[in-house]
Formats: structure tokens, sequence, C-alpha cells
């Protein structure tokens, strides 16, 4: 190699020095680019990992947005359907309630004594409840079957409050104070 370079004169060495010094600059110019695309596509790959991640975030929250409001939507269908098939209607009154609880005291095979109906509105419910209270005397297993009846009744009725003055001790009649409440939707 240094035979070859022996061959030049000095414009050329010289010229060949300013070469090879111009390569080294080039090649110094590369690698400092390289490196700096190298460390902005990094960055850009970091960012597009986020990126994803982020949209993957917000498509599982906007499915559970929908699944949420696909379930209030069918609590809303609930409620019309309850509102209708289990409240009394308004504007059938009283009277619906009342051919109502005749079926149940036949279909329990009972007779009750002194009905008192009490009427209540509850505005924030947006119901008006009817208390129906009345008196049983019979049976245990009576009783029983009324409450039975009672419970799988179609229509929204609840048993609020039993009292037992006489429990029928010694043979006696078993003796019962109910109180029934229906809901009228408004």
């Amino acid at each position: 190699m240094n035979a070859l370079y022996d061959l030049f004169n000095d414009a050329e060495r010289r010229t060949l020095g300013r070469l090879g010094l111009a390569a080294l600059v080039a090649l110094a110019v590369c690698l400092f680019l390289f490196v700096r695309l190298r460390g902005g596509l990094e960055k850009e790959r970091a960012a597009s990992v986020r990126l994803k991640e982020s949209s993957g975030k917000a498509v599982q929250a906007r499915d559970a947005a929908r699944t949420e409001w696909r379930r209030w939507e069918q609590a809303v269908k609930d409620l019309a359907e309850l509102r209708t098939s289990s409240f009394y209607d308004e504007n059938a009154g009283v009277q619906v309630l009342r051919q109502d609880l005749q079926k149940i005291f036949a279909q329990a095979g009972t007779s009750v004594t002194n009905i008192d109906y009490g009427y209540t509105d509850l505005e924030k419910e947006q119901v008006r409840k009817t208390v129906v209270t009345f008196t049983y005397a019979g049976t245990y297993a009576g009783l029983k079957r009324l409450l039975a009846v009672i419970e799988r009744f179609p229509k929204f009725l609840v048993i609020e409050k039993v009292d037992f003055p006489r429990t029928g001790a010694g043979g006696g009649p078993l003796s019962a104070k109910l109180t029934l409440a229906g809901y009228y939707g408004l």
C-alpha cells in the first residue's frame, strides 16, 4: 500500500487525504443520521403501540357502553311490560282490585270479613297504593292456601303485614288480620 501511495505526487496525496477526510465526514454524518432516524423510528413505533392500545381500550369502552345501553333499553321495556301486566290500571279504579280479591278468596276456598280499603299516592315512585286490610278466620292449612294463592297471583299484590289476634291454640280457630297492597301505575 505504501508503494502505491509513493506513486502519487504531493497534490494528489493532499487530494486523496481530502477525499478520505470527506469520506470519513460523510460516513460520520450517515451514522449520525442513521442513529437519529432509528431513534425517531423507535419513538414512532412506541407511539404507534400506545395508539393501538388506546384505540383498543376505546373500542372496549364503546362496546361496554353499547351493552349497558342495551340493558337500559331492556329495563325500560321490562318496566313498561311490568306496568301493563302487573300493576292495576288507574283508569279502571279499585273495582278491578276488588274483583281480583274475590277471585283469590274463591281460589283459596275461604271467606274473609272486615275488608277495609286505604289509598296512598306515592309521587316519587309514580304509583298509587291501595291498602286492603281484612280478617281471616279458619285453619292454618286454609291460611297457607290463601297466602300461596296471593303469592302466585299475576298482579302486583304485596302482603305487607300479618297479625295473629288468635293463634288457634287449644283447638280453637285461627284468626289473622292481613294487610295487602295493590299498586296502580300513574
